[in-house]
């Protein structure tokens, strides 16, 4: 599980064009097939994929494909699974990440248009596939491609241009009202955000981000929908899943970890065999499952 894009400023695959804190323009390039990649996106994104194939299975359940030369629109808080398929051997795609304070910059310069708060959750927004555009990522690599840029404005007015790109090319005359849907303050459910992502390796303060709150108000709304700490329910549901897996299932304990969302083995070990009496080794074996 990963935190995007703040994970992908380090990894040896991803080129940073311009940057300003998160507000970034990166180029992602790979050889070889990326499968069932797990992250949570902390800010908007734009994903223009100029060469292989990127399908994004949400939080909801929504899957989506972008084949080269197509581009999609995709809100912050978004859980996703994605694959990145390489054709003739290469994977490309630029990928523009931005917050509301740019939204709100670009709902200024388009003050003319009509907005209502009437679409709902905005999953993923497609924009398809748009010769312009391509043509901006391009001169985009020829400008910055070897990243030496130091002008991190530079960063907010790119991407604003993208922005106003698109909605000039009226090929989603709804592209306005998506982004001003997406300013909108939202809040998500906290039992079922936590319901379904509790196994997942984030931190409280992850949480409380991912489902738009501050570190104080998601203490405060978590303990008023289940009488508790954050740390206490977490610890106690992914034990509990973990007792349940071992119960039935071959699974190494790292692997076992990992699943129930521990990245610290020997804490987890410890955490189990606290609650449960014995080690998840031992219950495996105790149970007669093949370890």
């Amino acid at each position: 599980m990963i935190l995007i894009p703040q994970r992908l400023f380090v990894l040896p695959q991803v080129s940073t064009l311009l940057r300003d804190g998160n507000r970034s323009i990166l180029q992602k390039r790979l050889t070889a097939a990326v499968k069932q990649r797990e992250g949570y996106l902390s800010e908007h994104a734009i994903s223009l994929v100029l060469q292989g194939e990127q399908q994004i299975t949400t939080y909801e359940g929504n899957t989506f494909v972008l084949k080269a030369g197509e581009a999609a629109l995709i809100p912050r808080g978004i859980y996703y699974i994605t694959d990145l398929v390489p054709t003739a051997g290469n994977f490309e795609s630029l990928l523009f990440y931005f917050d509301d304070n740019l939204v709100q910059d670009f709902l200024q310069a388009r003050n003319g248009a009509a907005l209502r708060p009437n679409m709902g959750t905005v999953d993923w927004f497609s924009i398809g596939r748009q010769p312009e555009l391509l043509i901006y990522g391009q001169n985009l690599l020829q400008l910055y491609g070897a990243g030496i840029s130091r002008q991190r404005e530079l960063t907010r007015i790119k991407i604003l241009e993208l922005l106003l790109l698109i909605d000039d090319l009226g090929v989603r005359p709804d592209f306005v009202q998506a982004l001003f849907q997406l300013s909108l303050p939202k809040q998500r459910n906290i039992k079922a955000f936590m319901a379904a992502n509790f196994d997942k390796p984030l931190k409280v303060e992850d949480y409380a981000y991912l489902t738009g709150r501050s570190l104080s108000s998601f203490r405060r709304d978590f303990k008023s929908f289940f009488a508790t700490t954050p740390q206490a329910w977490l610890k106690a549901q992914r034990l509990e899943k973990a007792r349940q897996i071992a119960l039935v299932r071959s699974i190494s304990v790292t692997e076992l970890a990992y699943e129930v969302g521990y990245e610290n083995i020997s804490y987890f070990i410890k955490a189990f065999k606290d609650r449960f009496g014995q080690s998840p080794k031992q219950m495996m074996l105790q149970q007669g499952v093949n370890i």
